[in-house]
C-alpha cells in the first residue's frame, strides 16, 4: 500500500461523518433504555448491564477485531460496524415493541459494542494509513474529535425525537442513519491496505508488540478515559444537584448537560489543533505528556469548585488536556507498531482506554458519597502517578 495514495484532507472528509453517526446511535441508547425499562419492570441493574454492556464486549473483542481489520482492511471493517450498529437500533425497536425487551435491549447493546469497535479502530487505523508520517496527528485528531462529539449529539437528539414522536420512531432514525453512512463508507472511504501480517494468534502477537513504549501509551490511554469519559462525565450532575448550580439560569439537568457538552466541545476542539502540532513540530511525546500535566489541575479545580465559572474552568483545562493524548497517542502508535499490525495495536490501545472509561464512573459515583471534592482528587493522584510513563515515552521516542 502506497501511504500518500489519498490527502489527508480527503481521509477527514471521508472517515469524520460516519465515526460521528456511529456515535450519535450509541448515545441514543442512554437517554431512552432506562426510561423504557423502568416503565416495563425490568430491574434497575440489569438496565445497568445493558447500558454497559456494549462497552464490555468492546474490551473482549477490541484486539480480535484489530487483527482483522490488519488482515482485511478498515474499510471493510467499517461498514460492517455500521451495519451491526443499524442491526443493534432494529434490535432495540423491538424491544420497545415485543413483550421481551429485557432481551433485545441487551442483544442490541452487544451488536452495538462489536460493531462500534470494528467502526472506530477501523477508522484510526485509516487514519494513520492516509495521513502518513507527516500527517498522522491531524487526520487521528479530526477523526477523534469526530468520536467525541457523536455520542453527546446522540443524547440530545434522542431525547428531542422520543418527545416529539416516539421511541420506535427515534430507533428507526437511528439504523436508518447508520446504514445510510455504511452506504457513504463503501462509496467515499478509500481501501488502504498493507500487505498482512503472518496469521498469529492475537495473545501471541500482542505478547510480540509489547514493549515499553506500548505499555506508556495503554497507560496515558487509561488516564485520559478515566478522567474525562469516566470520573467527571459520570459525577458533574450529582455535583450540579449538591451545590445547586445553574448556568443562564437553566435548571439543573440542563445545566448539567451544558458542562458536559463544554467539556466535549473543548477536547473537540483541541484535538485537531493539536494533532497537528505535534505533526509540524515532531513533538507527539511532549504533547501527550503535556496534555496529562493538563489534566491534574483541571481536576484539582473541579474538587474545590463551588460556581459555574469554576466547573467551566475545571472541565476546560481537563478538555485541553484529554485532547493533547488523543492524536498524539495514536500518531505514536502508527510510529511504534508495524504497519501490518496497526489494527491489532489500536485495539490494544482501545482496550486501556475502554477499561479507564469503565472504571471511572464505577469510582467516581462510589467516592462522590465520601466526599464532593473526593473523585477528583483520586482522578488526580491516579493521572500524577502515571506522569512516569509519560516522561519514558518522551524519552524512549526523542
Amino acid at each position: 500500500m502506497d501511504e500518500h495514495a489519498t490527502t489527508p484532507g480527503r481521509m477527514i472528509v471521508a472517515l469524520a461523518p460516519p465515526v460521528m453517526l456511529a456515535g450519535v446511535s450509541a448515545g441514543m441508547a442512554f437517554p431512552i433504555l432506562p426510561s423504557v425499562g423502568m416503565r416495563v419492570g425490568l430491574p434497575v441493574a440489569f438496565i445497568g448491564l445493558v447500558l454497559a454492556a456494549n462497552r464490555i464486549v468492546r474490551v473482549l473483542v477490541s484486539p480480535s477485531v484489530g487483527s482483522l481489520i490488519d488482515r482485511f482492511g478498515g474499510r471493510r471493517a467499517m461498514i460492517a460496524g455500521l451495519l451491526l450498529q443499524a442491526a443493534g437500533m432494529i434490535a432495540f425497536v423491538f424491544g420497545v415493541t415485543t413483550a421481551y425487551p429485557g432481551t433485545f435491549f441487551l442483544v442490541g447493546r452487544v451488536l452495538h459494542g462489536m460493531g462500534g469497535a470494528g467502526v472506530f479502530i477501523a477508522a484510526q487505523a485509516l487514519a494513520l494509513h492516509g495521513g502518513g508520517p507527516t500527517h498522522a496527528g491531524r487526520v487521528a485528531g479530526a477523526v477523534r474529535a469526530a468520536i467525541q462529539l457523536g455520542v453527546p449529539i446522540g443524547l440530545v437528539s434522542a431525547g428531542f425525537l422520543a418527545d416529539l414522536s416516539n421511541e420506535v420512531v427515534t430507533f428507526a432514525a437511528g439504523a436508518a442513519g447508520v446504514a445510510l453512512s455504511a452506504i457513504t463508507t463503501f462509496a467515499l472511504v478509500p481501501d488502504l491496505r498493507v500487505q498482512a501480517a503472518p496469521r498469529t494468534p492475537v495473545v501471541r502477537a500482542l505478547r510480540e508488540m509489547a514493549n515499553a513504549r506500548l505499555a506508556a501509551l495503554g497507560a496515558l490511554g487509561f488516564a485520559s478515559a478515566f478522567a474525562g469519559s469516566g470520573v467527571v462525565l459520570t459525577t458533574v450532575a450529582l455535583l450540579v444537584h449538591v451545590e445547586r448550580l445553574s448556568a443562564f439560569g437553566l435548571p439543573e439537568r440542563a445545566t448539567s448537560s451544558v458542562l458536559m457538552g463544554w467539556l466535549v466541545v473543548t477536547e473537540a476542539a483541541a484535538m485537531p489543533w493539536l494533532g497537528r502540532l505535534g505533526d509540524k513540530k515532531d513533538v507527539h511525546a511532549e504533547v501527550a505528556l503535556a496534555g496529562l500535566l493538563f489534566t491534574i489541575p483541571g481536576l484539582v479545580v473541579l474538587a474545590f469548585a463551588v460556581r459555574v465559572p469554576t466547573v467551566a474552568l475545571g472541565m476546560g483545562i481537563l478538555g485541553v488536556g484529554v485532547a493533547g493524548m488523543g492524536p498524539s497517542l495514536l500518531a505514536l502508535l502508527g510510529r511504534i507498531v508495524p504497519p501490518e499490525r496497526r489494527g491489532l495495536g489500536i485495539g490494544a490501545l482501545q482496550v486501556a482506554s475502554d477499561i479507564g472509561g469503565a472504571l471511572g464512573p464505577l469510582a467516581g459515583s462510589a467516592l462522590f458519597a465520601g466526599s464532593l471534592a473526593t473523585p477528583y482528587l483520586v482522578a488526580a493522584a491516579v493521572n500524577a502517578l502515571l506522569l512516569p510513563f509519560g516522561w519514558s515515552l518522551v524519552r524512549r521516542t526523542r
